[in-house]
């Protein structure tokens, strides 16, 4: 068979389509159209948002696109940086149509998880922990979430966090120290209508999903780094915001909730930190099953998680002897236990979560202080940390992302 010229047409098109919109996306940003970088370092980190959004979206729609035949793509983690991800949760996504009806199957491992609107105390499963779960526009028997019966997940990209997939699930690992199986899921389109093969790739096929993708990367590099610069020019510098039920930089957002209640509490520090800067964090703590502190660059990214410690939750906190927790934020190494790495002087985001609070939603407080004045700024049996303990802590800490994430 030959390749006949429309193909050759359409596959440039798509291709040369996508490569000058990734161009038009970091001249905007080069140019400081986009974002709002103060110097090279910034402007390097921004530029390599957009390379990674950009690979997140070509891998998306080419590989994990298909509502016939979906399957389940991991972001927001070690790999997909992007999107202020919670270093204790892996999120799950994939592109469904409402017009389907799916059946996800897994084991979460005794882990908390929620599929889409459905959370795993509410599902039943096998003695093993063994679940099935229905997902589709009409309510079905036993564990069903719903999807709306218009959603066109492989096309569709909403307004306000433009990502990829239609359909989440979260699994929440915050007990790093824990033995529990990996977990695994699988989905299949299970309705009369599925098809039992997926088609064969053809040239009109794969033009229009690199198209898609193009649009997917046009919508999601823009809203995430725009995002960022607009969270910074409506919020103090180095100090914490209260908690509240509406991400910060997110219009018209309607907080998900669970048996009434909201599921999450944030709040966040803009920082802007100099070499010998610091802030004191200090905080009551959420009744709760879990809460975290976790640091991003300016763009909303997931730093260095692996050799620096860059996030902290409820089970690697030290809580002193009077309930608080205290933490410390800098460039240097302060020599206290909950200190998160800034990684130099720099800007940058902390954001704070109370996950499902049952009464007690704490307000933390944050001083900015001089380096040197950090140890007076904490209790007088508070533990410290040399430098061989910091180099066991971060030891400890690439073995149990390792084990989260290389699987």
């Amino acid at each position: 068979m030959s390749i006949g010229e429309h193909e050759r047409l359409a596959l440039r098109q798509a291709w040369q389509n996508h490569c000058t919109a990734l161009n038009a996306v970091v001249s905007d940003a080069i140019d400081g159209k986009l974002g709002d970088a103060r110097d090279g370092n910034e402007l390097a980190e921004l530029v390599r948002s957009i390379g990674r959004i950009s690979a997140m979206s070509l891998q998306h729609r080419m590989d994990f696109n298909d509502p016939n035949f979906p399957l389940f793509l991991r972001q927001m983690d070690d790999r997909f940086r992007y999107g202020g991800p919670d270093n204790n949760i892996a999120y799950f996504q994939a592109s469904l149509n409402g017009g389907a009806t799916y059946r996800i199957r897994g084991n979460n491992g005794g882990r908390t998880m929620n599929i889409g609107m459905l959370w795993d105390e509410n599902i039943t499963a096998d003695d093993d922990g063994t679940f099935e779960v229905t997902v589709s526009a009409k309510e079905q028997p036993g564990n069903w979430t719903p999807i709306p019966a218009d959603l066109r997940g492989d096309t569709h990209i909403p307004e306000i966090y433009p990502a990829a997939g239609s359909f989440n699930i979260r699994r929440y690992d915050w007990d790093w120290d824990s033995d529990l199986a990996p977990g695994w899921l699988s989905i299949e389109r299970v309705d009369e209508q599925a098809p039992a093969y997926p088609a064969a790739l053809e040239a009109g096929q794969f033009a229009a999903q690199i198209e898609n993708a193009t649009r997917l990367f046009r919508a999601a590099a823009r809203w995430w780094n725009q995002r960022a610069a607009d969270v910074r020019a409506h919020n103090p510098v180095n100090e914490i915001t209260p908690p509240s039920t509406l991400p910060p930089g997110v219009k018209n957002y309607k907080p998900p909730v669970n048996a009434g209640r909201p599921w999450l509490f944030y709040g966040i520090v803009c920082l802007d930190l100099g070499d010998d800067e610091a802030i004191v964090i200090e905080t009551d703590l959420p009744d709760g099953a879990y809460w975290s502190f976790t640091l991003y660059n300016m763009w909303w990214e997931s730093p260095d998680i692996m050799n620096r410690q860059t996030s902290l939750n409820q089970n690697q906190t030290h809580i002193d002897a009077d309930g608080k927790a205290r933490f410390v934020i800098s460039a240097k190494d302060p020599g206290v236990p909950n200190w998160l790495d800034s990684g130099g002087p720099r800007r940058g985001f902390l954001h704070y979560r109370w996950f499902r609070p049952d009464v007690k939603v704490p307000v933390p407080t944050s001083r900015l202080v001089k380096f040197d004045d950090i140890a007076a700024a904490m209790p007088s049996d508070h533990p410290r940390i040399d430098l061989a303990g910091r180099k066991a802590i971060l030891s400890k800490r690439r073995e149990q992302l390792a084990k989260r994430f290389q699987r």
